[in-house]
């Protein structure tokens, strides 16, 4: 299943092929995102954490920019396995059951389901990709309930990580 964002459009003619070239040769691999971090602070903040990988061109404020963060060398070559992908695009090989009872709106859905996957037994990963794979329209960003879900994410999925800190 392909799961994205009403803004974002996918580029790569191949998405397909390639989804499921990885799906197929990592049964382990759950879920797939464009970007995602290796590891989520205690905050819950993905985009504040470390080893910030993955690839997309952003659109905001009438400017197209590309966002390729860190790639640090993987032994497999094909995906970087993280704790976390961001929603924009999340592509998945396994059906794990939604939080919907913790997260009904659209902030943390993502990092939620990222550590459902891996609760599960499954790998999370971002694609290596040489060039992005889709673009992202950042028009209407609203972060009303951001800090509201945060708490929600924090207490369910960080507590803890943050009672040893």
């Amino acid at each position: 299943k392909v799961y994205l964002h009403q803004d974002v459009f996918i580029i790569n003619r191949a998405f397909l092929y390639g989804l499921l070239q990885l799906f197929e040769e990592h049964e382990h691999l759950g879920m797939i995102g464009m970007v995602g971090a290796q590891y989520v602070p205690p905050t819950g903040v993905w985009n504040e954490g470390r080893g910030i990988v993955g690839k997309v061109i952003g659109y905001m404020n009438d400017l197209f920019y590309m966002a390729s963060l860190e790639q640090p060398y993987h032994e497999s070559k094909t995906f970087i396995p993280v704790e976390c992908i961001d929603g924009l695009l999340m592509a998945t090989q396994y059906d794990v059951p939604w939080r919907e009872d913790l997260f009904d709106g659209f902030d943390f859905y993502d990092v939620s389901q990222s550590f459902e996957f891996r609760k599960a037994g499954y790998t999370v990963g971002v694609p290596v990709q040489r060039d992005a794979w889709c673009i992202h329209y950042h028009f209407d960003v609203n972060m009303t309930n951001y800090e509201k879900y945060r708490k929600i994410f924090v207490e369910h999925y960080m507590s803890d990580v943050n009672k040893e800190e």
